[in-house]
């Protein structure tokens, strides 16, 4: 059992312990159904999470999970069980992610007949203080806009400890080879993450979003050729030993700083409907370094 399931069984026993001594607490203005309900639903969102996403992105489907529940737990948790906030949780995350503004996504439980509507209304930039890691011999930026997704590369590359073209070689990326882009820096670099720390820089023209599709060349022995037939490698899923054989080894102590970023916010409503009753809901969330949404 890894330490991210382990954690999670650790604080569900440990949920399931404060709900139970909570309810017979009558006397405790604190522990009303509707608290319970946001530890509760914090916490399933979390464990809904943790089964997610890999390396970094296991860290920010956890992180999204607990916003999820217990945003909406304190407000409907005397309304909708445990399976409910874990799966509305869910698809909260789906939508932060992956939905445009307007488009409404419905969500149905599939016991007890709750639903509710999901709609982003507005996504906008905003320049924010984020939390970061990169290795010690990573120098650090004074700012980034956050990405935190799925980017690959075009074809081989040189990772540098600096975003400049002059700055020392620190690894290396092989064509076709994916991995989590923290962020791109003000002259265009790409942040290369592995398991959430930046192990360096890659020129931005050398990568894309890992969903773009490869354009297929008719000259024999092209880049876009040798790309298509390259097999695919992920940072994240590289064992230790080939990693550091490729320059990201991970065993020095990670840096962590807090630097200013320009990150997606999101402003969602909600319209939930269960045992009989209603409630309308909006929230806004932004982006963290980790990729996490945050309630501000």
């Amino acid at each position: 059992m890894g330490f991210a399931r382990k954690a999670s069984v650790t604080v569900l026993i440990a949920t399931i312990g404060i709900s139970s001594g909570c309810a017979n607490m009558s006397g405790n203005e604190w522990a009303n159904k509707e608290n319970i309900g946001t530890l509760v639903g914090a916490t399933a969102g979390v464990l809904i999470g943790s089964q997610i996403g890999q390396g970094n992105g296991r860290t920010a489907a956890m992180l999204i999970g607990a916003l999820a529940g217990g945003a909406l737990g304190k407000t409907i948790g005397a309304k909708m069980d445990e399976n409910d906030r874990q799966a509305l949780a869910l698809q909260t995350q789906q939508v932060l992610d992956a939905s445009r503004d307007g488009q409404a996504t419905t969500w149905t439980s599939s016991h007890s007949g709750a639903t509710a509507q999901i709609t982003p209304v507005k996504t906008e930039t905003e320049t924010r203080q984020v939390a970061v890691k990169r290795l010690p011999k990573v120098q650090a930026v004074p700012n980034m806009t956050v990405l935190n997704k799925p980017y690959r590369t075009l074809k081989s590359a040189n990772l540098r400890n600096a975003p400049d073209n002059a700055a020392d070689k620190v690894g290396g990326l092989q064509a076709n080879a994916t991995f989590t882009a923290i962020g791109r820096t003000d002259n265009n670099w790409i942040m290369v993450g592995r398991r959430g720390v930046t192990v360096g820089y890659v020129y931005a023209p050398l990568v894309t979003p890992a969903g773009t599709p490869v354009v297929a060349s008719a000259t024999s022995g092209s880049a876009a050729s040798s790309v298509a037939a390259a097999p695919a490698t992920d940072l994240d899923a590289l064992d230790d030993s080939k990693a550091k054989a490729q320059g990201f080894d991970l065993d020095a102590a990670p840096v962590q700083e807090t630097m200013a970023a320009q990150t997606t916010c999101r402003t969602v409503n909600y319209d939930i409907k269960a045992q009989g009753g209603s409630e309308q809901q909006t929230v806004k969330a932004c982006q963290a370094g980790d990729g996490a949404w945050e309630l501000i």
